[in-house]
């Protein structure tokens, strides 16, 4: 007997909706059911699915590696890293390697004593991709490496807002040449979820975005001659990773279900599908220059989500990255994932969710949910033609507005950003990361501009019984703008007069007289009109036009 069975009695589903139905007094159990912004609901209960018992676990793509060493842990490295570098974060946890800005003539002497039969080589959207792959096996062969030996992956992103447009033409013939190689982890073309996330697309777009490159790349191929089988091969996806780590966990999931579903409607039998190389990478969208030690929470959490839900790769960036990615952060997010292979034993095992009905059904929904969107982009004509005429940029400015409104109005929540924002002084981002859509950016310039200017605010409390909560709301979202108030319970026009205040807020009901006293230049707000503001961040932004420089 387990120490839980001698301390609890056996649970069954019966007993759990006799508990909750004492909880709720009468109001339904839908009553607990959230929706995401997909709108796919998180419901209290999930009953016992026998059908996905047929359906087996979702494997990553080389099993018997992700048993005895882990997944791969990525470390991205920017234009301009050097070989030290390299061999730097090789030493201290990383097992493969992104690079950006690599070209053929300099690969050589960047890729020095660096064993490539031992790591995985990946590229951001190299300039000459043909060059480099040649560069490479060079490389290799130099070091008497066989070409099936390595692991690559050029990351050609034909859908890039950058990429070439021939990109699609010649990532097919690099495939041809992989494919005659007979190197099966040679991977040409990489299909970039990530990027799309972080300019706003939510979980189900992302993975309708992936299906759709993936349905283009197919035909591409198929108009070369190039068998299904034989280019889905030479591709891999890459996601991005949420703080919420069982919405990461149903995401890599779901995008194994859609890749056997394009795969099989493409008439590939399930003996002759390759497995989906798919890369995890921490997702920049949540980040923030708040608090930004929080950051290591988020990327962590989002690290977990990949890792039990099958990533073959795994990246993730310093809590400082906004500002600057210092060395030691990143050495920090190595060592958690190295930590959670040796020490948690994190990928010891296979799909570690299979047959929850919790997550089975959630991933079930989200795979349905970005099928769905696959299917709007196809009937846009295809994802090149959904991007010329701006649908995918639609949908992310969309969902990405939606998220911050959510933020603005009080609905949402962000630690450190909105629950519990620290007094600091708060640094501006990196003009690299203009494009990220951040939901807490909105309140880091706010916070900025507070720091330059200084209203003089006062608090006016009244009597009431309600006036203590509405100055509680008043003060929490000033503390969110970094701004600061000074309160006067019981004050007269003198006081008032002497303090000069910009702006005031009337918390509860502090009279007629008080409020005749006022300068009629000072902007008066009670604590009610914040409350039901619906975009909380620009009203309390206006206040900032009341004061004098800082």
């Amino acid at each position: 007997m387990t120490e839980t069975q001698t301390y609890f009695e056996p649970a069954d589903p019966v007993s759990w909706a006799r508990m909750v139905d004492k909880v709720l007094k009468g109001a339904p159990l839908d009553s607990l059911t959230r929706h995401d912004e997909d709108n796919l609901p998180t419901d209290a209960f999930y009953p016992v699915r026998e059908d996905v018992a047929a359906r087996g676990p979702l494997l990553p793509s080389v099993p018997s590696k992700r048993v005895t060493h882990g997944w791969d842990i990525c470390q991205p490295m920017a234009e301009g890293s050097r070989n030290a570098d390299i061999l730097d974060a090789l030493a201290s946890g990383a097992t493969a390697l992104t690079l950006a800005g690599a070209m053929a003539e300099g690969i050589a002497g960047l890729l020095d004593q660096v064993v490539l039969s031992a790591i995985t080589l990946g590229f951001e959207a190299p300039d000459d991709p043909q060059a480099l792959y040649t560069a490479v096996l060079r490389c290799a062969a130099e070091g008497e490496i066989a070409p099936d030996k390595l692991t690559i992956d050029l990351g050609i992103d034909p859908f890039a807002a950058r990429a070439p447009a021939d990109s699609l033409v010649s990532g097919c013939a690099l495939a041809s040449k992989a494919i005659s190689r007979a190197a099966h982890h040679h991977y040409v073309m990489r299909l970039d979820g990530w990027t799309r996330h972080n300019q706003g697309l939510t979980a189900a777009q992302e993975l309708g975005f992936i299906l759709a490159g993936i349905a283009e790349i197919l035909r591409a191929g198929a108009a070369r001659g190039i068998d299904p089988a034989q280019m889905a091969g030479r591709v891999s996806a890459r996601v991005a990773l949420p703080p919420d780590t069982f919405a990461g966990i149903i995401k890599c999931r779901a995008l194994r279900v859609l890749w056997d579903g394009i795969l099989s409607t493409c008439g590939v039998d399930a003996a002759a599908r390759p497995p989906l190389r798919l890369q995890g990478y921490g997702g920049l969208r949540m980040m923030t220059v708040l608090d930004s030690e929080v950051n290591m929470l988020r990327t962590t959490t989002a690290l977990l989500g990949g890792a039990i839900g099958g990533a073959d790769s795994l990246a993730g960036f310093g809590h400082d990255v906004l500002t600057g990615e210092s060395p030691a952060a990143a050495r920090l997010v190595r060592m958690t994932q190295a930590m959670m292979i040796a020490e948690s034993q994190l990928s010891t095992s296979l799909d570690p969710v299979a047959g929850a009905p919790f997550l089975e059904t959630r991933t079930d929904a989200l795979a349905a949910a970005g099928w769905t969107a696959f299917q709007e982009i196809e009937r846009e004509g295809g994802l090149c033609a959904a991007l010329a005429n701006g649908m995918i940029a639609a949908q992310a400015d969309s969902a990405a507005e939606h998220r911050e409104t959510a933020l603005r109005c009080g609905k949402a929540d962000l630690v450190g950003v909105t629950l519990q924002p620290r007094a600091e002084t708060v640094p501006v981002a990196l003009s690299a990361f203009d494009t990220v859509r951040r939901p807490a950016a909105p309140v880091e310039q706010l916070r900025q501009a507070a720091a330059a200017k200084a209203p003089r605010i006062l608090l006016l409390r009244g009597d009431d019984d309600g006036a203590a909560g509405a100055e509680r709301t008043v003060r929490r979202w000033l503390q969110i703008a970094g701004l600061q108030a000074l309160s006067l319970p019981g004050a007269d026009g003198a006081a008032i007069a002497t303090a000069r205040p910009d702006c005031v807020f009337l918390c509860g009901d502090v009279g007629t007289e008080i409020t005749d006293a006022l300068d009629p230049g000072v902007t008066i707000l009670t604590a009610a009109e914040l409350a039901a503001a619906d975009d909380k961040i620009t009203l309390l932004g206006s206040l900032l036009l009341q004061g004098d420089d800082g």
